[in-house]
């Protein structure tokens, strides 16, 4: 992408590649001109709302973080509940000696 211009203090006129445009389509908009005789229209003051997409993927990158903490948290309580003896001891069998069974 390549600015070309700016427009008063917040607004920009660019160049964008075909493949820079797909980027912020989304998806794939038509193909390469002469590419199985589609050729891309993509017509002037077509607008792309990426801002709410950047947002998406901001939030995302943020949740990510807060699923890994509780994912840590989760392991080291199941680790914790691997190291608590067992309050009633597991009935032993007559044919069990007592020292088999720990």
């Amino acid at each position: 992408m390549k600015i070309i211009a700016t427009v008063g203090s917040g607004n920009f006129i660019a160049e964008l590649d075909y493949r820079e445009i797909d980027f912020l389509a989304g998806k794939q908009i038509g193909s390469n001109e002469g590419y199985y005789a589609h050729e891309r229209k993509i017509s002037t003051g077509t607008t792309f709302n990426i801002t709410k997409a950047f947002e998406q993927i901001h939030r995302n990158d943020i949740r990510k973080g807060q699923v890994d903490t509780l994912r840590q948290t989760l392991e080291l309580m199941l680790k914790g509940l691997d190291m608590v003896e067992p309050l009633i001891e597991e009935p032993k069998t007559e044919e069990q000696p007592e020292e088999a069974t720990r």
